[in-house]
């Protein structure tokens, strides 16, 4: 097997990991400020309604680059990819650092 299959492996894997990760901090995040799916689609700079938050949560569709940005800023977290630091893609764990 070539290095590029293993690394492409490798990267789907975390990618994939990165989005679990993603969905589960969206929908813990929104459950923390108590708001529910329809608020914080209304509450997007492009409103988006409550059918599109459940699908982001679940992970049946994705978010575009602008949506994170705007989601994470909403909850005071702009820079998103640092979120992505607190995923250990590599040991598919992920840490819980809000007591952090």
């Amino acid at each position: 097997m070539s290095i590029i299959s293993r690394n492409e492996r490798s990267r789907r894997a975390q990618t994939q990991d990165a989005k679990r990760y993603i969905q589960m901090t969206i929908r813990r995040m929104r459950q923390d400020m108590n708001l529910t799916q329809a608020q914080l689609g209304k509450s997007l700079v492009t409103p988006v309604d409550q059918a599109t938050i459940s699908n982001w949560e679940s992970g049946k569709t994705e978010l575009s680059a602008s949506q994170l940005l705007d989601v994470m800023m909403l909850f005071g977290k702009p820079n998103f990819l640092m979120l992505l630091d607190q995923c250990d893609v590599q040991s598919n764990t992920f840490a819980d650092k809000r007591s952090a």
